[in-house]
């Protein structure tokens, strides 16, 4: 028989024993988790089948980075219009491609002879698609054109007997998407795409109207040049409020502001694009060497122009310019969601593998890489760079398996950094602001008319990087409305 003294120890093992196994059953972490990851997934299936939406199509999955575990799915393999998530593909595509230290190269070079301070020839410029000749990157979007000058009168060059010729050919003559509308082509996000890009094909117009009725609008644009003209018709009142219209009809670079300005209202601005960026960047370019002193006798021209190509025989190399590394680009293009950008990507790729810059060679590199990935050719459609097109179709599944394979990327960080954040930069600055997806959802937004797109990465409270991917077609409400469903899903996920 056991004595007392080892039954009380007994005992005390046993209640011991029994308050352990009954503590990790109320506090384990892991059914915690689970428990609540049931609730979540709940409530996110109650999201995106709000009565709201009963017309609309939505198209989801959530997926774990660090498991590979399906949180949630709802019409994952059909097909959507992506939107701008269209960038997805084609940015992942371009940096994988080039790293994030890649350089476009624009060259500077003559034919001819230099005798004199005398350039008895023309200048000719050539580039594979630098779109960083802008304020973004630079405190003025000329700020090449003036180092150009300075060097070229380093070589004792005061006067070019020639013409400015802008040698685009890096690029076919193709400037816009398949699908594009004639309705927008005038306004920024619809620029031209070029192996010659200057101000990013556009000039941005600030308005700053006057304060009183009597007085006069001021329309500045932050490049001024010859190379386009304002035509304004614009009426001055003291009520009601401002309503304007900026337009430049296709082929002309005359650009129309009609409307009403209500006097002593805040500045604003426009942003309208320029026809033909060849011409307008080598106008350009021939307006800043007479300012610096340097005369040009011949005109500024676009190499199509011309019938024969002995401007072609004999040049000699001036300067050579690099852009800003493939990061800061690549940053600016997803943040701003900037499509003159992405469709210059595509066509840079084409350019590198094929030697012409043509969207359709871009696409075959874009097919390549994707099939890599496990994304087989004819599953979706590639009709753009940027998403602009409506004729563009992707699943959520197929762009979270583009999203997984830049996670397993050695270029994972910087891909991370491009997106934007949410509540901080870039299409996401005003969104989930106050909540747990703030500073935490990085993603590509998406919007064209009647669709809608949010993918990208979400990392909850104990640390699992989430991706995920939201399209919506054919809804009839505001798109602010969508953002509602996709950033309370994505407030649920960071708890």
């Amino acid at each position: 028989m056991m004595g007392k003294s080892m039954l009380k120890s007994m005992s005390l093992i046993l209640i011991t024993g029994f308050m352990i196994l009954s503590g990790c059953s109320a506090t384990n972490p892991l059914f915690h988790s689970k428990q609540e990851q049931s609730q979540v997934i709940d409530k996110i299936d109650s999201l995106f089948n709000d009565p709201l939406f009963e017309h609309a199509f939505w198209g989801v999955q959530i997926k774990s980075a660090h498991t590979g575990k399906i949180w949630y799915q709802k019409n994952e393999n059909r097909m959507f219009m992506p939107a701008s998530n269209n960038k997805i593909p084609t940015s992942s595509v371009a940096l994988t491609r080039f790293g994030p230290d890649y350089r476009f190269t624009t060259t500077l070079s003559y034919n001819g002879e230099i005798r004199d301070s005398i350039l008895n020839g023309d200048l000719i410029v050539f580039s594979n698609g630098d779109p960083t000749l802008y304020e973004r990157f630079n405190f003025d979007s000329r700020d090449v054109f003036f180092d150009w000058a300075r060097i070229l009168k380093s070589h004792g060059i005061r006067k070019i007997t020639g013409r400015i010729i802008g040698d685009d050919d890096a690029f076919d003559d193709d400037r816009f998407g398949d699908g594009w509308s004639l309705n927008y082509l005038d306004i920024w996000y619809a620029a031209e795409v070029n192996a010659l890009q200057f101000n990013e094909n556009y000039v941005d117009l600030k308005f700053f109207p006057p304060l009183t009725p009597d007085g006069q609008l001021q329309i500045i644009p932050n490049v001024s040049s010859q190379y386009f003209s304002i035509d304004q018709d614009v009426a001055i009142g003291d009520t009601g409020r401002t309503r304007i219209s900026v337009t430049r009809e296709f082929g002309s670079n005359v650009i129309e502001i009609r409307g009403y300005v209500k006097a002593g209202s805040s500045t604003f601005e426009r942003s309208p694009t320029i026809y033909n960026p060849t011409k307008f960047y080598t106008a350009v370019l021939k307006e800043v060497l007479e300012e610096n002193g340097i005369t040009v006798e011949g005109n500024p021209v676009d190499c199509d122009e011309l019938d024969d190509m002995n401007w072609r025989q004999d040049q000699t190399l001036l300067i050579e310019h690099h852009s800003p590394p493939f990061r800061d680009i690549l940053k600016g293009l997803m943040k701003r969601s900037q499509n003159m950008y992405a469709e210059t990507m595509t066509r840079l790729l084409g350019y590198d593998e094929y030697g012409l810059g043509s969207f359709s060679n871009g696409k075959k590199v874009v097919e390549k890489q994707l099939e890599m990935w496990g994304i087989e050719p004819g599953t979706y459609v590639y009709a753009d760079g940027s998403g602009l097109s409506r004729y563009n179709y992707w699943s959520p599944a197929q762009f979270v398996k583009i999203l997984e394979a830049m996670y397993d990327s050695p270029y994972w960080p910087v891909w991370y950094e491009m997106q934007a954040v949410a509540g901080v930069d870039g299409t996401l600055k005003n969104r989930m602001k106050g909540t747990p997806a703030e500073k935490n959802v990085h993603a590509k937004t998406g919007t064209i008319a009647n669709s809608r797109g949010l993918s990208g990465y979400v990392t909850t409270q104990d640390g699992e990087l989430l991706i995920f991917s939201f399209l919506i077609n054919g809804h009839l409400l505001r798109s602010n409305e969508t953002d509602l469903i996709t950033d309370k899903v994505l407030e649920l996920l960071a708890q």
